[in-house]
């Protein structure tokens, strides 16, 4: 097809998500179409104006400003894209400029539940509303919205009133990292349980700390870290005193991403016990180094596992059944082998060559279908 040109407006950083948006923009330079990636500006570093694809910043640490829209408006004239995409802090801006420039089709990630934004907020009810009914505005501009969960699809559809029409479900994904680490196998030595992800109340550690103090007695010798940053530190620290288990977790703070695979892929179990999740990129970090996961029935997490095949499922805020199902994981090495098998089958649903292909061609079809338009 006719090689066009694709604006992605995406993080830029040592994390899954920023590792899934640029694999979706090299295969798309692979195919021969012009990418422009728009980054965040402490990323500056990253810019690079003659590759393709190219990499610019934006001028404001978040692009809410008239120098930002003014910045991409000079860009699209520049470019002229046929695609806009947006994530996180630039979507909106993305598809105010792109309906204001007519780029024919501008699309929003969609990659957080509405509830979660309301976990753990110092916002009052009228500023979230207020933030709401402009996200419902905003989204009137865009022709497509790309949740990454179905459970994205529903909560959108009824939050904003983004009609079915323009919804299409995009997973993330994440590369085999057996390559790296060569062939991964559960052995007695994997005892320990991993915990991944931002110390915030909708990420639900201290539900887990509440469950790792019923399991203290039956696993003397586990040990329970957690990796990650966030506002919840000091007071996940606190609670992990009072219950008498600070000598059994560990807080590591920030890891890169090749580490939190290393220490996943020698981890017994992988736990996410999120009150809130739209995907959970961590369940597939797991899948792919053979963990299994106990994690939160909530959200699009049990789009990417089976209860009782990969790992289990339970209900958020109940550290009794959490624990339990630890327990029978952790007390059982049959089970975990059997688990593990299936979590790396279950991962080539995930794997990132399979998914952003696909992901691509339906990008691809999008100006297909705009040259399809104008020609009637």
């Amino acid at each position: 097809m006719k090689p066009s040109c694709y604006f992605l407006a995406v993080t830029w950083s040592d994390s899954p998500v920023s590792t899934h948006y640029r694999a979706l923009g090299e295969e798309l330079a692979r195919r021969g179409h012009q990418i422009v990636f728009i980054v965040d500006k402490q990323n500056k570093q990253v810019e690079n104006h003659e590759s393709n694809p190219a990499v610019y910043s934006w001028p404001s640490s978040r692009p809410t400003k008239l120098k930002d829209a003014l910045f991409l408006r000079r860009l699209i004239k520049q470019y002229k894209p046929e695609c806009v995409m947006g994530a996180f802090g630039s979507a909106n801006l993305v598809l105010l400029v792109g309906w204001w420039m007519r780029v024919p089709n501008r699309v929003a990630c969609y990659l957080t539940l509405a509830d979660q934004l309301k976990v753990g907020s110092s916002l009052n009810r009228l500023k979230l509303r207020i933030l709401q009914l402009r996200k419902k505005l905003i989204y009137t501009l865009a022709t497509h919205i790309v949740p990454n969960s179905a459970a994205g699809s529903t909560d959108v559809q009824k939050v904003y009133g983004v009609p079915s029409k323009k919804c299409n479900v995009l997973y993330l994904s994440l590369p085999d990292p057996k390559p790296e680490l060569g062939e991964l196998t559960i052995s007695e030595e994997r005892n320990g349980l991993i915990c991944v992800g931002r110390l915030h109340p909708a990420k639900g550690q201290d539900v887990l700390l509440r469950a790792i103090a019923k399991l203290k007695d039956q696993f003397p010798e586990t040990i329970f870290e957690f990796v990650g940053d966030g506002p919840c530190k000091d007071e996940c620290l606190r609670l992990a005193k009072e219950l008498g288990i600070e000598d059994r977790c560990r807080f590591v703070g920030f890891l890169p991403l090749d580490e939190v695979i290393r220490r996943m892929a020698a981890s017994a179990v992988s736990v996410v016990p999120s009150r809130s999740e739209c995907f959970g990129l961590v369940n597939i970090e797991s899948l792919a180094v053979g963990t299994p996961v106990v994690a939160s029935n909530v959200g699009g997490i049990s789009e990417i596992f089976d209860d009782g095949e990969e790992g289990f499922l339970v209900p958020p805020d109940d550290p009794e059944m959490l624990a339990m199902r630890l327990a029978e994981i952790l007390s059982n090495p049959q089970l975990r082998h059997e688990m593990s098998d299936k979590a790396q089958l279950r991962f080539q649903r995930f794997e990132q060559k399979n998914v952003v292909n696909d992901q691509v061609n339906w990008l691809e079809s999008l100006e297909q279908k705009t040259m399809a338009n104008v020609s009637l």
